[in-house]
């Protein structure tokens, strides 16, 4: 049998980070389908357009398919309409689970629930601030 794969993020500046989740992520399915959030509301500074975000994913090897929603709602949606054995999560999700999107909705549908290591530093956030860092450094 053929075991997809979900995981879901804004993927704002894709970064060293998103790829080694996605790589984890892929080691442990046949196929791996990617949720892009287009319009997170905790979120509210994306510096990409979704369809630069979709674009990098796109190139990304370890991304089979994408499939961009805008609400949780839709995020719930997926879960419930597409094939899908395991949801692929980062293990900050570990703490408390009433924060996961959909968390009864994998339960119903025995999709099982991977926690995704995070032995790096690399965050959107981290990035951004290299970013300004940079930009307040004189140009050589």
């Amino acid at each position: 049998m053929k075991v997809n794969g979900f995981a879901a993020s804004s993927f704002d500046l894709l970064h060293a980070g998103h790829i080694l989740m996605l790589q984890e992520a892929r080691k442990k399915c046949d196929y791996l389908i990617v949720g892009l959030h287009t319009s997170p509301l905790h979120k509210n500074n994306l510096i990409q357009t979704v369809f630069e975000r979709y674009t990098q994913l796109k190139g990304c090897r370890y991304v089979n398919e994408i499939i961009p929603y805008e609400s949780e709602e839709d995020l719930k949606s997926i879960l419930k309409t597409s094939e899908i054995h395991i949801r692929f999560l980062g293990e900050d999700y570990l703490r408390d689970k009433k924060f996961i999107t959909g968390y009864n909705t994998c339960k119903e549908r025995n999709i099982k629930l991977h926690y995704c290591k995070r032995l790096h530093h690399y965050s959107s956030t981290e990035l951004k601030k290299r970013i300004v860092s940079m930009s307040n450094t004189p140009a050589d």
